[in-house]
């Protein structure tokens, strides 16, 4: 990719993800500001290259505005009309493309305020954790316009293997939302196997290396090894956020007249780790111990 095939990007939403996110830009040669509503994020960003941004009205003086943001509310807050990051008054900003995993609803109202000042936007949520972005092995499901989807496509293929244009509107919310719905199914009914096979005399460590080589075994299941059987729970991705992806897929759910049992018999089993302290703040791997719990074993790390 030539200088000129770059655009520049101001990045808006410096947690985990978006850290290690601009960071690869950065590394591929692209002209990157930074911004976070919390200061203090964005030091070594800066240390690296990039561009401390003062506010989001500085994200109109470049190409592209890429954003990776918590939820909802903090993606509303981002089209805010008194100081949010499209407005009237223009700029050279093209194409805001949003990475965060958040509701159809808050997708929409994102375009729509883009739009009404001639902004593209396209969803583009992002699947894998800061070290599968890191090793560059990161997908992306995309929507937008045809036009605002090439002005990503830069910016979304360097930060990742693949790029799934999935429909022109807020389609990619639909897939990261039943994406993440699935992760959250089999990572509860991973936790439950396992507490049965060890109260049945398998060792999880076992168990888990057969399902693995297995036709039922999958990345996640071998990526999720070692928190179960070590149980290191530190997170790539906390109990509560998965939650939160959950309750947004079925609201989503809900909304359509789509019944979703097994989904949501999930979101009570998380609802239970969380509720009861045992997972909060931990992987979401941390589902592990309610199960154990709940059927009265006593969990040890592998020797």
């Amino acid at each position: 990719m030539s200088a000129g095939d770059r655009p520049s990007v101001a990045w808006l939403g410096l947690g985990r993800m978006g850290v290690v996110m601009a960071g690869r830009l950065l590394d591929a040669g692209f002209t990157v500001g930074v911004w976070n509503r919390t200061p203090g994020r964005d030091a070594e960003l800066v240390e690296r290259g990039a561009v401390r941004l003062e506010s989001l009205a500085a994200a109109r003086d470049f190409d592209v505005a890429y954003s990776m943001v918590l939820d909802d509310p903090a993606l509303d807050r981002l089209h805010d009309p008194d100081d949010g990051l499209v407005a009237a008054d223009g700029g050279r900003l093209a194409t805001w493309v949003d990475g965060s995993t958040v509701s159809t609803a808050a997708a929409g109202r994102a375009a729509a305020a883009a739009r009404a000042v001639g902004v593209g936007y396209v969803s583009a949520p992002v699947s894998g954790n800061p070290a599968v972005v890191a090793a560059g092995r990161a997908i992306f499901a995309a929507s937008g316009a045809e036009e605002d989807l090439d002005r990503a496509a830069p910016v979304l293929e360097t930060l990742g293997r693949a790029v799934h244009r999935v429909g022109d509107a807020a389609q990619a919310n639909v897939v990261k939302l039943a994406t993440n719905g699935l992760l959250a199914i089999v990572m509860q009914s991973l936790a439950e196997l396992v507490v049965l096979g060890e109260k049945a005399g398998v060792p999880r460590a076992d168990l888990l290396a057969f399902i693995n080589d297995s036709a039922v075994g999958s990345p996640f299941s071998a990526y999720k090894t070692p928190a179960l059987v070590d149980l290191d729970l530190t997170p790539t991705f906390t109990v509560e956020g998965q939650r939160k992806d959950v309750r947004l897929a079925l609201d989503l759910a809900a909304a359509l007249e789509a019944p979703m049992p097994v989904l949501s018999t999930t979101e009570v089993a998380f609802s239970r780790t969380i509720a009861s302290g045992i997972g909060a703040g931990q992987d979401l791997a941390a589902v592990l111990l309610t199960a154990a719990r709940d059927a009265g074993l006593e969990l040890r790390p592998r020797a």
